[in-house]
């Protein structure tokens, strides 16, 4: 059996800004604050599995991956802001996308989110290239912003999409339960 190269999972510390942060802490605070919420927020006791509010808010019908998909892209304007390559903040929202869409299946997609933690993964991705891109003051450019903005939009668009899918079963299940 090999051995497991990286047998400690990795948990995102909890102090979001030392007492003299610098500036490498203040870019990453907020992808920081949402991982943390979103996926790392609680321990499962006796093991080292950690999950945050993205399963739970899942089990809200509807609405609940709609909402964790919308909190998660709070880290897409973050990359904007530091002009990270297009291709990085694509592979964050699909990240989102991808757990958002799973999420629409009950049951298997909670079990998803707390297996794949899309904030963790793209606060990873912003943790690896926001100090190779943004080394000094850097402004975003008008095209990275409309850029984010598609990507925010399409995530809107999932979320109105899972909270009619959700409307329409629960009026479904509502007239077979009280007839027409």
């Amino acid at each position: 059996m090999p051995a497991d190269p990286d047998p400690e999972p990795r948990i995102i510390d909890f102090e979001l800004l030392r007492e003299k942060p610098d500036a490498e802490d203040r870019k990453h605070a907020l992808p920081r604050l949402i991982a943390l919420l979103m996926d790392d927020l609680f321990r499962l006791p006796g093991t080292r599995l950690r999950f945050g509010l993205n399963p739970i808010l899942d089990l809200i019908p509807a609405v609940g991956d709609g909402a964790a998909a919308l909190i998660s892209a709070l880290t897409l304007f973050v990359a904007a802001r530091y002009r990270i390559p297009k291709v990085v903040i694509a592979r964050m929202g699909i990240n989102i996308l991808v757990n958002a869409l799973i999420g629409l299946i009950p049951g298997v997609g909670e079990v998803f989110a707390f297996w794949f933690r899309p904030s963790h993964r793209n606060y990873q991705l912003l943790k690896t290239h926001i100090p190779a891109m943004a080394t000094s003051s850097v402004t975003s450019r008008k095209k990275d912003w409309f850029f984010v903005i598609a990507v925010v939009t399409i995530i809107l668009l999932l979320f109105l999409f899972c909270a009619g899918v959700g409307a329409y079963f629960f009026l479904r299940f509502l007239k077979a339960v009280f007839g027409t």
